[in-house]
């Protein structure tokens, strides 16, 4: 950190002023340079991925208009569809904030400014709603199966998502609003390889995005591995209460088109993992960082666990295009509902007319998990 001379921002810097920790300008090394091409790279993926999702979305709602005798013009059917929307929606900001360090590195040197801003504002309104939108599908589907209590309103949903992106929208607003001022260190700048809210301002990391990654990372490990466990048929729920359930060895010799319904319950679960996996080495990263102090983590443990971060985009969209989920918005319609987790008494009424379920079904998406 250069402590004499002017920043871009007007900041005197001399060793008087107390911006310990931050940076207005930094100039990167060679390796940093080639470690952050690779983080740009990834989010170029991902970039390019959810694009190409949003040509899916656009192909299926023109043929909808063409088509369609009556409600040509509704795009949103299902609950999954406004999630599914919500998540790539906030996988886009996210991975336009990575490709955003194409300039730092065509620089040689990330610096505050009207660009750093943006990647700093992209960055956190995507990653935090990607968080939250994580939440709420793991939400939903731990809901419909362990509780029997799916949610089908589309009116729920889209208050939910509402309140949820308005209250992303109004943090990131607030905090850049309030944190300025003369002589006070920008609220984004470099962080130091690329921009985000700056060091002086750990509470509103904290508060703004880190509470989100880490609540959605911890809630998914603990609904996965419960209902990971009933897909296998260690765990049997009761059929009345939700807090009843009885653990017993898996039966390898059970009906094995009950446990494709069980299996195909749990797909909406495989976007939870996939953001378990992409953002887990970057919340230990940034605990040791936390603990031991930034200076004590390296710019190539740090690069790396990033790169994987911002694939997060591109796990989700090839998700997405293995399960084709039964939806009009994302793919293509089932002629029967799939996805739906049924009761053990649910399971042998329906196992019989379920016997002609074609192979290939074995990945479809399905609808939110329900009991019902």
């Amino acid at each position: 950190m250069n402590t004499n001379g002017s920043g871009p921002s007007g900041i005197n810097l001399t060793s008087n002023n107390h911006f310990i920790g931050d940076y207005l300008t930094h100039y990167l090394t060679r390796g940093q340079s080639v470690g952050l091409t690779i983080v740009a790279e990834a989010s170029l993926a991902s970039l390019l991925a959810v694009l190409y999702v949003f040509v899916i979305i656009s192909r299926n709602v023109a043929w909808r208009v063409r088509n369609s005798p009556t409600n040509r013009w509704q795009v949103f059917y299902t609950p999954m569809d406004l999630l599914m929307f919500s998540l790539f929606s906030a996988d886009l900001l996210q991975a336009i904030g990575g490709v955003m360090n194409l300039k730092w590195i065509n620089d040689g040197k990330v610096q505050v400014g009207d660009f750093c801003s943006a990647q700093g504002i992209l960055k956190q309104l995507g990653e935090t709603g990607v968080a939250i939108t994580t939440l709420l599908i793991t939400l939903y589907t731990f809901l419909g199966i362990w509780l029997g209590k799916a949610i089908r309103s589309m009116k729920i949903t889209r208050a939910v998502l509402s309140a949820a992106w308005l209250c992303i929208v109004l943090v990131v607003i607030t905090g850049n609003a309030v944190n300025r001022g003369p002589n006070r260190m920008p609220f984004i700048s470099p962080t130091p390889y690329w921009c985000w809210i700056g060091q002086s301002y750990i509470h509103w990391r904290i508060w703004g995005e880190y509470f989100w990654l880490w609540i959605t990372l911890g809630f998914s490990i603990v609904a996965y591995v419960p209902l990971w466990l009933w897909s296998r048929g260690n765990i049997i729920l009761d059929d009345h209460s939700w807090w009843k359930f009885t653990l017993q060895h898996a039966d390898m010799d059970a009906d094995p088109v009950l446990r494709g319904l069980r299996r195909r319950s749990l797909m909406m679960l495989a976007y939870p993992f996939a953001y378990c996996i992409s953002t887990l080495p970057l919340s230990i990263v940034r605990w040791i960082g936390f603990v031991e102090g930034p200076s004590n983590i390296s710019s190539t443990a740090t690069l790396i666990v990033d790169t994987m971060f911002n694939l997060s985009g591109t796990f989700n969209v090839v998700l997405l295009l293995t399960t084709r989920p039964d939806s009009v918005l994302f793919g293509k319609q089932a002629h029967i509902p799939l996805g739906h987790a049924l009761r053990p008494v649910q399971l042998a009424l329906h196992s019989e007319g379920i016997q002609s379920i074609r192979r290939d079904d074995d990945t479809e998406l399905g609808k939110l998990p329900s009991r019902s």
